[in-house]
């Protein structure tokens, strides 16, 4: 009888898993790739914009500035919505030590079939003894009432909360850095492949004019097939900062959050702005300012209440429970077949006396991490005063720079027009001319590089003091981005947008002008 029950057990299990397996509940290897298929497929469909719009990319049209492009970034980067959500799992790390102090209930029902009911004999007659089918409820309940690690837990808690918002301060500043540089990187990007276009208007207008001197007989033969050669070299060049130009746009939509169909037209510039950084000044903003030295400080106050989480559990735990009991039969009476109810409370100590050196164990490593917590701080205040102080030397160094080229932009600028003069009343050569058109592109190329790595210098400057992070305490993304211009806490006071005089001076000779920079226009929403 027993055999054929458990043969009937066995059956009865073998039919469930492959009625589950059936309904799916275990997925093959091959419906697995099917709905990962599936998935990427509706992806596609998303970049098409083939299917709905609710979770497709935006898509940004218009004239884009600075802060347009850093507002985009803060509200659909990917980056920050991931961090976000670590904030979450810091949320629910406080509800985890709270819940230590907090009353546990559960609730268990029971239900149980006897194969034989017990009697019990007296005098030669028998009387049963409980019931066939045995029902009961009961609930439980456990409240603590001492637990040494209690505080230091919820405190720790608490700490990590502030780190966690620390960490959302600094993926934001690196967003807006990381953003900043890639819109710069486009602007610099479209200022060069504007210069291209410029030098390849040149070359083509000198092969023309070239040409009609050759049919008159002033030119050679060789001076036409040099122009040629000079046409399709720079045209080389043109294309080539064409591809770097899309690239760029690419990098930065991609950096915004945004779709990589998006129209825009980028409004800002690459203005110069001189400044004076104060080193101590700026050293003293990144301490009061770095999310990195906010983190290590909150790092180092958690793992000592961490250490002190360890060490109270030399200390005793101390309960109160109780328990409500409903059953059939009385649970007071046996023979009563009826339902019944009883409860029953206590107090419950605990106190481990001796566990194998555990909890020894666990504090020396504990204090290892203490320790190693003091030592990367410590580590990051010199890096933080290293990067502060080497932005200040690149910004140094690149404002030199844009005064350089700056003159040698003008000098070139002059050489062209007095050998365009020279040729047109046949002193100089038609390559001397080409050599100092292609002098002129180089330094306007340079000009143009020059400013971009000011700008950038500024912007490392920023982020190395911590200006571009929301203010201490401040768990939250911001809708607007810092600003990206001159730190007027310890830089020299300077107009936005100011520029050194005749920046990119027109050129004089055939094909147009080499190009001045555009005046920033504001973007509109």
């Amino acid at each position: 009888m027993i055999a054929s029950f458990a043969r009937r057990c066995v059956l009865a299990a073998v039919a469930a898993v492959f009625a589950l397996n059936g309904a799916g509940c275990f997925p093959s290897r091959e419906s697995a790739y099917s709905d990962v298929r599936g998935s990427r497929l509706h992806s596609y469909a998303l970049w098409r914009g083939e299917a709905e719009l609710a979770n497709a990319l935006p898509r940004a049209a218009g004239n884009l500035s600075i802060e347009d492009s850093v507002r985009l970034a803060l509200a659909y980067s990917p980056t920050l919505q991931s961090i976000v959500q670590e904030q979450e799992k810091a949320r629910g790390q406080v509800w985890t030590a709270l819940s230590d102090a907090l009353p546990a209930v559960d609730f268990a029902a029971d239900y149980t079939r006897l194969d034989q009911v017990s009697t019990v004999n007296f005098g030669g007659s028998s009387v049963q003894v409980g019931s066939r089918d045995n029902w009961s409820y009961q609930v439980n309940v456990t409240q603590p009432l001492f637990r040494g690690s209690l505080s230091y837990a919820l405190t720790g808690a608490r700490l990590f909360q502030c780190l966690t918002d620390e960490k959302v301060r600094q993926a934001v500043q690196d967003v807006v850095f990381q953003v900043a540089v890639a819109y710069y990187d486009a602007v610099l990007a479209q200022h060069l492949y504007q210069v291209q276009v410029e030098a390849l208007q040149f070359a083509e207008a000198n092969l023309r004019d070239v040409s009609v001197r050759q049919e008159a007989g002033v030119a050679i033969p060789f001076d036409v097939l040099r122009a040629r050669v000079e046409v399709s070299n720079v045209q080389a060049d043109m294309i080539q900062q064409r591809n770097t130009m899309n690239r760029a746009r690419t990098a930065l939509f991609k950096g915004m959050g945004v779709s990589q169909k998006s129209d825009v037209t980028l409004t800002g510039e690459l203005a110069y702005n001189p400044t004076t950084p104060d080193l101590e000044e700026a050293v003293r903003t990144a301490y009061m300012n770095r999310p990195e030295l906010y983190q290590g400080e909150f790092d180092l106050r958690f793992q000592r209440a961490a250490l002190q989480v360890l060490r109270s559990k030399y200390l005793p735990e101390l309960e109160a429970w109780g328990t409500q009991l409903w059953a059939e039969p009385n649970p007071h009476d046996s023979s009563d077949l009826g339902w019944g109810r009883r409860w029953t409370a206590g107090l419950r100590l605990r106190w481990t006396l001796f566990d194998g050196l555990l909890r020894e164990g666990n504090i020396i490593q504990q204090k290892a991490v203490l320790r190693q917590s003091q030592i990367r701080l410590a580590d990051t205040e010199q890096a933080v005063v290293q990067q502060v102080a080497n932005a200040m030397l690149d910004l140094a160094d690149a404002d030199e720079l844009v005064r350089s080229q700056q003159l040698n932009l003008e000098r070139a600028n002059e050489a062209l027009r007095l050998v365009t003069i020279g040729a047109q009343e046949g002193v100089n050569t038609e390559l001397e001319v080409l050599d100092a058109r292609s002098a002129l592109t180089r330094a306007r190329g340079l000009y143009y590089t020059a400013l971009h790595s000011h700008v950038v210098a500024c912007l490392t400057l920023q982020q190395a003091i911590g200006m571009m992070a929301p203010p201490t305490g401040q768990g939250t993304v911001p809708k607007e981005g810092p600003r990206t211009g001159v730190i007027e806490q310890f830089l020299s006071k300077a107009v936005p947008g100011e520029a050194l005089p005749e920046q990119a001076p027109t050129q004089s000779g055939e094909g147009g002008a080499a190009g001045s920079q555009p005046r920033p226009t504001e973007a509109t929403d």
